[in-house]
């Protein structure tokens, strides 16, 4: 039986007793905040099982996604070190609901286990939990196994509960002896579990554990079991890991094919010491793909967090067999292809999730290598100091510049045997928040400490949808420093930052004072302005007066015209890129509008001028902006069709803003009357700024025509430098374009002819060790093209042999390490190796495939060191 079948059979058996089989919920919980994921087959039973919930059946099966990477219940760490811990599983489960018990689910679990597993019961143990005699008694006088083949033990082992709070009961597990060859064994406490393994759990809900601790019985007992569908895989298919199964079997063959390692004899890859890094990526792009397909994204906190900790992890497992870019998201096809049959949301979404993870591939490589290499020298100086510790400061400074998570940093130390000082990283980590959070304003902003009160009474009423100016009272003040106050208004025409629009600026005059309005923010306590005192002198009787508050109409104007250009900017992207494009973030202000969306690829060129050209159109057309006050929330969006913006809260009672025919969002913000006062919108930029969001930055009104201007500058400047008139520019580039081209391949001959002609004097020049020849040159090179085309000239004239080339380019040390192909298969050597230990010398790292690898150093006068120690190195790999 294989993977498929286990699983097929599983559910057939519940079904024939009356089970109801039910689809895997998704690996995400939707609507419970206390999972990061789902955990457990009964995590969709929660509700069932805690009497708040009725369905229209009392007993269920399923096969469960499940993930074990965070919280309670967290296996991330333990990957790749047994051959039994996953972060992603299937787990088989069969549940009642306040029906049968602990009979009926014990009789029926040992009746699968012998006569469709076909499992012998003389290599099967049980375990109970030391208060649960009714489970002792059905095992020993029902079912008819052996006292010495059931063990009582305690909380820890046989008390299971989903997590901090929720159903918790007793529970029995049934196991395995792997190695009964290995002879007798006494099933006690403390027995061997590499050998003798538990696959199966049931549990007996009971009770609810609250928040405080305490516990209370469920309104029904029920049932709920589990068992890991790789584990009994691993079993029937009788090998030792989970990892040597037909489970994962597809993608460990992808990734072999993607690095060029053919696989002729899988129980001797098993055992090859870089399965340990193939285990890790198979388990890893399981939870990352399937996480994506139940709508994970990947971000700083909370599931998307951890989602992207994990590939993090893989990605550098990857680094270690030699990839040198993204190659994860090319796992995702056979992910699919193993696997969608039975969880369709895969082939679904799996083009989509693979994009994602290509990206987040990108974003972690840029930055990889330059991580790696902090890695190494804070390693190689704590062993020189005689530190157990990696610092602190470099474990933050590796996660914060580099994006390499603490426990990625900890594994990598670990290999090094060293530790990281955990301490000080989450010290540094946590300045580094409250520093980024900048000011905080509103920390004493409560209507105490040191803002005086100059009125009482309501205050912060907003007038600046209809008006620019407003006669009022200053209510309360703070003075902050020198010239700088804060200050809040009776009623104000100044608008807070808010939806991505800044806040406004202009002048507070009146009393003989003239204040400055630099900012405007929201606060607990109303509307604060930030002012620059710019005239008179504040005091107790002049601050009581009225005051004459007056915004700088035209930031207002160029502001509105930014904000009603991002209402039809999205209105084109969903209407020409997608209708499933969604804004993310934005930032709305005099001199640009910013517009973050969810998209997982670039826009075309034409894509980019179509929405251009669309949003233009509607400015010309000249359409009237209508908003719409103090509408129910669900009138808003199900009758008028209104769209929430990302990260926005919004009240029962909502202002949407509509274009007729074009748009209809829900928006606090301030726009134009008519579309036609933006004048001209222009695209300056389209970027991606995380995995699966994009960013467009665009101009209106003056700031377009200027952009506009500036171009024309710049043709006719370059028409001026290239001697040619502005229409025949692109001409001139191009005829420039061909010239360099030929002279460059004109270098590339010459290089070529020169490289071949001193490639044959380094063969002649050759040691050799052990039957393999091993060539250390330090050569003139400009570029790292030149070094690969003395190493395919030395590839070409040697047979069994080992090249190490350096040189100096820009500045740095340039290392170039070929193994040819028979020295790699014959003699074991690896390029990448072999290139970390020379580049030591010039206090670098480096990596690439087995048979040819580069690194790069920052200190040049350990060149000759590098290539002078090769010889040895090369004849400490082949144990010479």
């Amino acid at each position: 039986m294989n993977s498929s079948d286990i699983r097929q059979s599983f559910l057939k058996f519940f079904e024939d007793r009356n089970h109801e089989v039910v689809e895997s919920s998704p690996v995400v919980p939707q609507n419970d905040p206390t999972l990061l994921f789902t955990n457990a087959g009964m995590n969709q039973f929660k509700d069932l099982l805690l009497g708040n919930e009725v369905r229209d059946y009392k007993r269920a099966a399923s096969s469960q996604k499940c993930i074990r990477a965070g919280g309670k219940h967290n296996d991330l760490d333990e990957v790749g070190k047994d051959g039994r811990h996953l972060t992603f599983f299937e787990m088989l489960g069969n549940w009642s609901f306040g029906d049968y018990y602990k009979r009926d689910a014990i009789v029926w679990a040992w009746d699968y286990i012998l006569n469709v597993l076909k499992f012998d019961p003389a290599v099967l143990y049980v375990t109970v939990h030391h208060s649960d005699e009714d489970s002792l008694k059905i095992w020993r006088d029902e079912v008819g196994v052996e006292p010495d083949r059931i063990l009582k033990l305690g909380d820890k082992d046989n008390f299971w509960s989903m997590g901090p709070t929720g159903p918790c009961g007793p529970c029995t597990e049934i196991h395995i002896d792997l190695h009964p060859e290995a002879g007798a064994f006494d099933f006690v406490e403390g027995y061997d579990d590499d050998r003798v393994i538990e696959f199966w759990n049931l549990v007996f809900m009971e009770s609810n554990r609250n928040e405080d601790g305490s516990m209370e019985p469920l309104p029904l007992q029920s049932v709920d079991t589990g068992m890991g569908l790789e584990r009994v895989t691993a079993v029937l298919e009788g090998v030792d890991s989970v990892f040597h199964t037909d489970i994962f079997r597809p993608v460990l063959q992808k990734t072999a094919d993607l690095l060029g390692t053919e696989v002729n004899d899988w129980p001797a890859f098993f055992k090859t010491p870089e399965f340990v890094d193939y285990s890790v990526i198979a388990d890893h792009v399981r939870s990352v793909v399937f996480s994506l397909c139940d709508g994970a994204k990947f971000s700083n906190e909370g599931t998307g967090y951890v989602v992207r900790r994990i590939l993090r992890r893989a990605v550098r497992h990857g680094r270690r067999l030699g990839f040198e870019g993204p190659f994860m998201h090319e796992l995702v096809a056979p992910l699919v292809q193993k696997f969608g049959d039975v969880y369709p949301e895969l082939k679904a979404q799996g083009e989509k999730a693979a994009e994602l993870v290509r990206l987040e591939e990108e974003r972690f490589f840029r930055n990889i290598d330059r991580g790696m290499e902090l890695f190494e020298t804070a390693a190689a100086e704590a062993k020189a100091a005689g530190q157990t510790n990696i610092g602190g400061d470099k474990v933050f400074d590796l996660h914060t510049t580099y994006g390499f998570p603490p426990d990625l940093t900890q594994i990598m130390a670990e290999e090094h045997g060293l530790g990281v000082d955990l301490e000080e990283y989450a010290k540094l980590l946590n300045e580094f928040r409250e520093t980024s959070k900048g000011k905080d304003m509103y920390a004493t902003a409560a209507g105490v400490g040191d803002w005086t009160t100059i009125h009482e009474g309501p205050s912060s009423t907003f007038v600046g949808y209809d008006n620019l100016e407003s006669q009022t009272r200053i209510m309360k003040s703070r003075h902050l420093e020198d010239a700088r106050y804060e200050l809040i208004l009776e009623e104000t025409p100044f608008y807070a930052e808010s939806g991505g629009q800044v806040g406004d600026v202009g002048q507070i005059t009146g009393k003989g004072l003239t204040f400055k309005v630099l900012d405007t923010q929201k606060s607990p306590i109303g509307i604060v302005h930030s002012v620059e005192l710019t005239n008179g002198t504040v005091t107790d009787e002049n601050i009581q007066g009225v005051f004459h508050a007056h915004v700088d109409e035209e930031a207002r104007r160029l502001t509105i015209s930014n904000h009603t250009a991002t209402h039809l900017l999205h209105a084109a992207l969903r209407d020409i890129v997608s209708d499933q494009v969604f804004q993310a973030g934005s930032l709305v202000s005099p001199d640009k509008l910013r517009f973050d969306f969810s998209h997982g690829e670039p826009l075309t060129d034409e894509q980019v001028d179509a929405i251009e050209t669309r949003v233009n159109q509607q400015i010309r057309e000249g359409h009237e902006v209508v908003a719409h006050q103090d509408v129910d929330r669900e009138t808003a969006v199900e009758e008028m069709g209104a769209m929430a913006i990302f990260g926005e809260k919004y009240g029962d009672k909502v202002r949407v803003v509509e274009i007729p025919g074009e748009s209809v969002e829900l928006c606090g913000g301030t726009h134009v009357q008519n579309t036609a006062d933006i004048n001209l919108f222009r695209i300056t930029s389209e970027a991606g700024v995380a995995a699966g969001i994009r960013r467009i930055e665009a101009v209106t009104n003056e700031t377009a025509f200027a952009t506009f201007q500036s171009d024309k500058d710049l043709v006719q400047t370059l028409s001026r430098m290239l001697k040619t008139e502005p229409a025949r520019l692109m001409e001139r580039i191009e005829g420039l374009q061909a010239e360099r081209g030929e002279l460059e391949k004109q270098v590339q001959k010459l290089s070529a002819k020169l490289a071949s002609a001193d490639s044959a004097d380094l063969v002649d020049e050759a040691t050799e060790i052990e039957g393999v020849k091993v060539i250390a040159k330090q050569i003139n090179a400009d570029t790292r093209d030149q070094l690969l085309q003395y190493a395919d000239q030395l590839r070409s004239k040697m047979d069994e042999g080992v090249v190490l080339l350096a040189s100096e380019i820009d500045g740095k040390a340039a290392l170039l390490c070929l193994v040819t192909d028979s020295a790699f298969k014959n003699r074991k050597l690896k390029a990448g190796d072999l290139i970390n230990e020379a580049a030591s010398y010039v206090e670098g790292r480096g990596g690439g495939r087995p048979t040819l690898a580069q690194a790069g150093g920052t200190k040049l006068d350990g060149i000759h060191a590098s290539v002078d120690n090769f010889p040895q190195i090369v004849r400490s790999a082949l144990g010479a």
